[in-house]
C-alpha cells in the first residue's frame, strides 16, 4: 500500500513540475547541434603536432653496424666480418686470421649477408698481413650491400665510449654492445691487438667492428675477456706481460686498431685519409 502511495505521489510531482517548466518559466528550448569540419594540419599549432622520435646516436650506429657486419662461416666454425669494399659484383670482407684458420684445410668459407643470403667466399691471398691476426675474404653477388668507408682513425683514449658488433658462435642473432676503452697498450700484443675495452665480446664476434662514439670504425674485435687457454698477452717484441699485468688485461676485450689494418691494405682507405 505504501509503495502504491509513493509511486502516485512521485507521478504528481513530475506532472506539476513539467507544467511549471513548460508554461510558467520563460525558458526557450535550445536546438543543440555538433558541427564537425576538417582541419588542415597546417592550421594546427605546433604544440598539437607530435614531434617524430629522433634516433639517438647509439641507435644510428647500431643500425649502420647491422648493415655492414656479416657472419663468416669457416669450416665447422664461425666468426664475424665487415663489408669494406665493392668492385662491380665483388665484395671484400675483413675478419681475423684465426677465424679463417678453421676453413683453411678445404678452403671452406661462406658469408651470410644482412639479408640472410649465403655466399661462397674465398681468401684474398694477394694481401699479406704478416703475423697480424687479419685476413680478407671476397664473394660475388649482384645484390646491393652497404660497405663501410674506412679511414685512419687515431687510437682512442682511455674512457672513451665504444660500441662492438658481431654474431656469437652458433647464433644468427646480431649482437651490439656498448662500453668504454679500458686500456691502450703502447706495444701491441702479437696479432696486433692494442685496444682494450669493457664491452662483452662472445666467441664468434671476432672480426666484427669496434666503433667510437661518432660511429667511425676504430678497430676489429678479436679477443674476449678471460681467455680460457693460452697466454695472449705476449708483446710483439717477445716480452711477456707480468702476472699483475695479465690479471688487469684479462678483464678487457681486445681489438686490432683499424689503422693497423690500413697499413697493410691502404687500398681500402678513403682516398682523402691516406696521410
Amino acid at each position: 500500500m505504501g509503495k502504491i502511495l509513493a509511486t502516485g505521489l512521485f507521478g504528481l510531482i513530475c506532472f506539476f513540475t513539467g507544467i511549471f517548466t513548460q508554461y510558467i518559466l520563460p525558458v526557450k528550448s535550445v536546438d543543440t547541434r555538433i558541427e564537425c569540419k576538417e582541419v588542415l594540419i597546417s592550421q594546427l599549432n605546433s604544440e598539437e603536432i607530435k614531434t617524430p622520435k629522433i634516433k639517438s646516436k647509439e641507435e644510428e650506429i647500431k643500425t649502420n653496424a647491422r648493415t655492414i657486419t656479416v657472419k663468416v662461416l669457416s669450416g665447422e666454425n664461425s666468426g664475424s666480418g665487415i663489408l669494406i669494399n665493392r668492385q662491380k659484383n665483388t665484395y671484400q670482407v675483413v675478419t681475423n686470421n684465426h677465424v679463417l684458420l678453421f676453413g683453411s684445410q678445404n678452403q671452406s668459407y661462406k658469408i651470410i649477408t644482412p639479408d640472410g643470403e649465403i655466399h661462397q667466399a674465398k681468401v684474398v691471398k694477394e694481401l699479406n698481413f704478416q703475423k697480424y691476426d687479419l685476413g680478407v675474404l671476397e664473394f660475388e653477388s649482384e645484390n646491393n650491400y652497404q660497405v663501410v668507408s674506412l679511414s685512419r682513425i687515431s687510437i682512442p683514449s682511455v674512457n672513451e665510449v665504444v660500441y662492438a658488433a658481431g654474431f656469437p658462435y652458433e647464433s644468427d642473432n646480431f649482437t651490439f654492445t656498448s662500453g668504454r676503452v679500458d686500456l691502450i697498450s703502447d706495444l701491441s700484443f702479437r696479432g696486433g691487438y692494442q685496444i682494450g675495452y669493457s664491452n662483452d665480446i662472445q666467441k664468434g664476434m671476432s672480426g666484427g667492428p669496434l666503433f667510437n662514439a661518432q660511429g667511425d670504425i676504430i678497430g676489429i674485435n678479436g679477443r674476449h675477456k678471460y681467455p680460457a687457454w693460452g697466454n695472449p698477452y705476449i708483446f710483439e717484441n717477445g716480452s711477456v706481460a707480468t702476472p699483475e699485468q695479465k690479471e688487469i688485461m684479462s678483464q678487457s676485450s681486445w681489438a686490432i686498431p683499424i689503422k693497423t689494418f690500413l697499413q697493410f691494405a691502404p687500398e681500402f682507405a678513403l682516398k682523402d685519409n691516406l696521410n
